[in-house]
């Protein structure tokens, strides 16, 4: 009896320790906006086996980099035309700044895939969508 008590306070103590814990995330995969920012959706694709990431605005791509990690739970995404410093939450989620789309206020980017996303590069438009994140 007594064995048995132990046995399921134990089962009772892993099962409560599992709901407890949660690791930090990787930043990996594909983020989206949470909602359209005034018409715009920005999009981030990171591809950890060679840290790199790509930023996308409606399909766009405005700027590409290196991945740097930084401590847990932080990155900077070092760019061709910009640098955005990282904090991922336990929900794989984090908030950029694009400026000219939001006013400054920040962005919530939601993980929607461990897969990173790479869009074609047939858009004729593009340097309209990179002066969206020019400072």
């Amino acid at each position: 009896m007594k064995k048995n008590l132990s046995l399921m306070f134990l089962v009772v103590l892993l099962i409560l320790g599992g709901c407890v814990f949660h690791p930090q995330p990787n930043l990996q995969g594909f983020y989206q906006s949470e909602e359209d920012i005034n018409g715009y959706f920005v999009q981030l694709t990171v591809q950890q086996d060679d840290s790199s990431f790509v930023e996308y605005i409606d399909n766009r791509e405005v700027d590409k980099g290196n991945v740097i990690k930084k401590e847990d739970g932080r990155y900077l995404l070092e760019g061709e035309h910009q640098s955005i410093d990282v904090y991922l939450n336990s929900d794989n989620s984090f908030d950029i700044v694009v400026k000219k789309l939001n006013n400054g206020n920040p962005i919530k980017m939601v993980h929607t895939n461990d897969v990173p996303v790479y869009f074609p590069k047939y858009f004729d438009d593009v340097d309209f969508y990179q002066t969206l994140i020019e400072e």
